[in-house]
C-alpha cells in the first residue's frame, strides 16, 4: 500500500520512472551516445531512431544530433524530414524516404539506402513537425550546406539565409567568414551578417552594420535600412540610416544615368549602321535598299536559334552563332541582290519601292 501511494504521489507531480517517460529515456540516450565521439555512427543511427517518437523535444534534440554528427546522409535526412517526405513503417518504425506512386508510397531505408519497394499508405506515418521544428532544420540544413567544399552550395545556403538569420546562426558566420576562401560566398555572408545586426537591439552593431552597408543596392538592404530610419529608438541610428539611404539613391541615379546612356549609345549605334549602310549602297550602286533592317534581324534571329539550338553549351554558342548569322544575313542579301536589285540599277525609286 505504502509502494502504491509513492506512485500515486509521483504521478501527481509528474516524475514518473524513466521506464514510465520514454521521452527522458530517449533525450538521455542521444545525450549518452553523441558524448562518445567513437560512437559516432550509433548516436547518429540513435538520434534518426528518436525522430519517430511523438515528443517534438525529442526530435529537436534528434535534429541538432544529425546536424552536427558530419555523417554524410545528414542533409538528405533533414531536408527530407522538412519537406514532408521522411516516414517510419509502423511495424518496425524503421525510417524511410517517401514517395508518392499511383499504387502506393515508394520507400526507402533512410540509413541504408535499401530500396523497399511500395507500401500501403496505412503501413507508413509521416514524421510530424511543429514551426519551431522548421525552423530548427533549416538552420541545421543551412550550416550543412555552409561546411560543403562547393562555394556554389555554400554561396546558395548564405543567400536562403539571407534576412532570417537568429543571432546564434549570426556568430556562426562571423566567426567562419575569416576562413572563407571564396570572394563572392564571404561578401555574401558579410551581408547576411549586416542584415542580422541590424535587425538586432545593439546600437554600436547597428551603426557598425550601417557604415558596412553604405551604398550596397540590394534590395532587403534599403528595407532593413527604412526600417530603422522609421521605427528606431536611437536617434543616432536613425541619422545613419537616413545618410545611408540618401547614398544609395544617389547611386542609384548615377546607375539609372548611366543604363540610359548605355540604351541611347545601343539603340544610337544601330541606327548609325543602318544610314552607314542605305549611304554605301546608294552612293555606289545608286539602290536604295529598304530591307536593310530586315538583314540586320536575320542576323540577330540566326543567333538567337544557335543559342537556342545548343542549351547545354551557351558558353561556347556565341562563338558559333556570331559567323553564323554574317553567313546567313549574306545569303539572304545575295538572293535580294539576284533576284531582284540587279534588275533596277539606278534606279532609286524603283528599288526602294521594291526592297520595301
Amino acid at each position: 500500500m505504502t509502494d502504491n501511494k509513492k506512485y500515486s504521489r509521483a504521478a501527481d507531480s509528474g516524475a514518473l520512472p524513466l521506464s514510465r517517460n520514454p521521452s527522458i529515456v530517449w533525450l538521455l540516450l542521444i545525450s549518452l551516445l553523441a558524448a562518445f565521439p567513437a560512437a559516432g555512427d550509433e548516436a547518429f543511427d540513435g538520434a534518426v531512431a528518436a525522430l519517430t517518437e511523438s515528443s517534438f523535444k525529442v526530435k529537436q534534440e534528434a535534429v541538432t544530433v544529425i546536424a552536427d554528427s558530419g555523417d554524410a546522409r545528414a542533409a538528405d535526412i533533414l531536408r527530407a524530414l522538412l519537406d514532408g517526405n521522411l516516414a517510419y513503417l509502423k511495424g518496425d518504425k524503421r525510417v524511410v524516404f517517401t514517395s508518392m506512386r499511383e499504387d502506393g508510397i515508394a520507400a526507402r531505408d533512410a540509413l541504408s539506402g535499401e530500396d523497399l519497394g511500395t507500401v500501403g499508405k496505412r503501413d507508413t506515418k509521416k514524421i510530424g513537425l511543429n514551426n519551431n521544428m522548421r525552423s530548427q532544420l533549416r538552420s541545421a540544413i543551412a550550416g550543412l550546406s555552409l561546411r560543403n567544399p562547393d562555394p556554389v552550395v555554400r554561396l546558395a545556403a548564405v543567400q536562403e539565409l539571407m534576412g532570417a538569420l537568429d543571432p546564434e546562426m549570426a556568430d556562426a558566420l562571423r566567426r567562419d567568414m575569416p576562413n572563407e576562401q571564396n570572394a563572392a560566398v564571404a561578401s555574401a555572408m558579410a551581408l547576411a551578417v549586416a542584415l542580422a545586426d541590424l535587425d538586432g537591439s545593439d546600437t554600436d552593431k547597428q551603426l557598425a552594420a550601417i557604415a558596412a552597408l553604405d551604398g550596397n543596392l540590394d534590395p532587403q538592404v534599403r528595407n532593413a535600412l527604412e526600417r530603422l530610419r522609421t521605427g528606431s529608438d536611437s536617434p543616432e541610428v536613425q541619422k545613419a540610416a537616413k545618410t545611408a539611404l540618401d547614398n544609395i539613391e544617389v547611386k542609384l541615379q548615377m546607375n539609372r544615368t548611366a543604363e540610359t546612356l548605355f540604351f541611347g549609345l545601343s539603340l544610337g549605334s544601330v541606327l548609325v549602321l543602318a544610314a552607314i549602310g542605305l549611304a554605301i549602297t546608294f552612293g555606289v550602286m545608286g539602290v536604295i535598299n529598304m530591307a536593310h533592317g530586315e538583314l540586320i534581324m536575320i542576323g540577330a534571329y540566326t543567333t538567337y536559334l544557335v543559342q537556342q539550338a545548343m542549351p547545354n553549351y551557351m558558353d561556347y554558342s556565341l562563338l558559333v552563332a556570331v559567323p553564323a548569322a554574317f553567313l546567313v544575313s549574306g545569303a539572304f542579301g545575295i538572293a535580294i541582290e539576284r533576284g531582284v536589285i540587279r534588275f533596277l540599277y539606278g534606279r532609286p525609286l524603283e528599288t526602294l519601292l521594291a526592297t520595301f
